[in-house]
């Protein structure tokens, strides 16, 4: 057996994953084209763990199961595992994923802060006016989703999480449905 068939049976026996299948040079190219676009949004967002797992020798796609009760996900955030931020050009966080329901709390009554969702949060008095945005997504670690360990068969591995679009192209690849609690996941894995 190869290190890519090795690797997907273990992704395969996480009760989580539905679907763990190698990326064709033809899915790469559409998702980086997906990818790329995101960079000409009125607030550009940078896929920088897609990058990096598109920077391994291959790449396999992931499809999760997200009714499978999974805390790894939440307390990875808390981990810093993987971020997900709104930075400035001068790399100045004015903007961040929090999990920590006390924190949360806290920042509801600061004047300075404004949630974009239930999760994100943005500071008002960290930001330069005329200053360039962008939302960065990290790469993170198989931990992130999975306690299979794929790092031990292989020399490097990164995971990456895809944006919205990309998201939807993956699971139009596999004819999945977009509403479902479905996630999917890309690791990029060198031998």
């Amino acid at each position: 057996m190869s290190i890519k068939s090795d690797l997907i049976a273990l992704l395969l026996t996480d009760e989580s994953i539905m679907i763990a299948a190698p990326m064709s040079d033809e899915m790469k190219k559409q998702v980086l084209k997906l990818e790329m676009k995101r960079l000409e949004e009125l607030v550009p967002f940078i896929n920088e763990g897609m990058e990096e797992a598109f920077e391994e020798e291959d790449a396999i796609v992931v499809i999760l199961d997200n009714t499978v009760k999974n805390e790894r996900i939440e307390n990875s955030y808390d981990e810093q595992d993987t971020s997900f931020t709104l930075r400035t050009e001068s790399g100045q966080i004015i903007g961040e994923t929090i999990m920590d329901e006390e924190e949360l709390e806290e920042l509801r009554n600061d004047p300075n802060v404004f949630f974009l969702s239930d999760n994100f949060v943005t500071y008002s008095n960290l930001s330069k006016p005329g200053e360039k945005q962008f939302f960065v997504m990290s790469s993170t670690k198989s931990s992130f989703f999975t306690d299979t360990n794929p790092e031990s068969l292989v020399s490097s591995l990164t995971v990456a999480i895809p944006s919205t679009e990309t998201d939807h192209y993956i699971k139009d690849c596999f004819d999945l449905p977009h509403d479902e609690p479905i996630g999917t996941m890309i690791i990029g894995y060198t031998e």
